[in-house]
């Protein structure tokens, strides 16, 4: 109980420039009460069909939440941000299609085939008691940039992947160069660790 009262704590203290007034903390559960988790109720919350027909973000060069596999999506709320580079942040939890296998799950075999993928090599990572394995990738198009941290676990046949995904509008070189670390960086920076609070919250049954 102290555990989820001081990750409730650091979800107000971290989203509270956000709000007019300290939010207030909402749980999800899937459906099938595979796993459940805390957020702040000024985020957006995705589910169903609101997966599909609702807006992630502004500029969005790459969605934050994949419709095709995500179970459920928590958006960022950048609206009351004055820095327009941060296109989208959120958090998610998806099912990997096609992956069945343990071993292919957590060694990220179907992401090692693809070449357009700058991705790191999994390493352990522990949430709430559960062992996950945790990957960093990073994605660009001309004009935007995509970083995400991975975290998957199997359960009952089925591939989990727990995903924070930032988007932002890209600097030039020269831009990235002239400052070791940009305003945007600082403001994508606060929206992955708010964001990480949420990922800190949960619990799979």
């Amino acid at each position: 109980m102290l555990k989820l009262l001081s990750i409730g704590f650091l979800l107000v203290s971290s989203v509270g420039a956000l709000a007019q007034g300290p939010p207030v903390l909402d749980v999800f559960t899937n459906p099938d009460g595979a796993f459940r988790f805390s957020y702040p109720d000024n985020y957006e919350l995705l589910f169903g069909e609101r997966i599909l027909k609702a807006t992630q973000g502004r500029h969005l060069g790459f969605p934050v939440c994949d419709f095709s596999q995500a179970l459920v999506c928590v958006i960022y709320p950048i609206e009351k941000l004055d820095n327009d580079k941060l296109e989208a942040a959120g958090f998610s939890v998806d099912v990997v299609p096609v992956v069945t296998a343990e071993s292919d799950c957590l060694g990220y075999h179907d992401r090692s085939a693809r070449p357009d993928d700058e991705h790191s090599q999994p390493s352990s990572f522990s949430i709430n008691g559960r062992v996950f394995r945790h990957a960093s990738a990073k994605r660009r198009m001309a004009g935007h940039s995509q970083s995400s941290d991975l975290y998957r676990t199997f359960q009952k046949d089925r591939c989990y992947e727990l995903r924070i995904e930032v988007s932002l509008s890209d600097e030039s070189t020269a831009q990235q160069q002239a400052s070791s670390k940009s305003l945007e960086q600082i403001v994508a920076d606060s929206a992955r660790e708010s964001l990480k609070l949420i990922l800190s919250s949960v619990v799979f049954r």
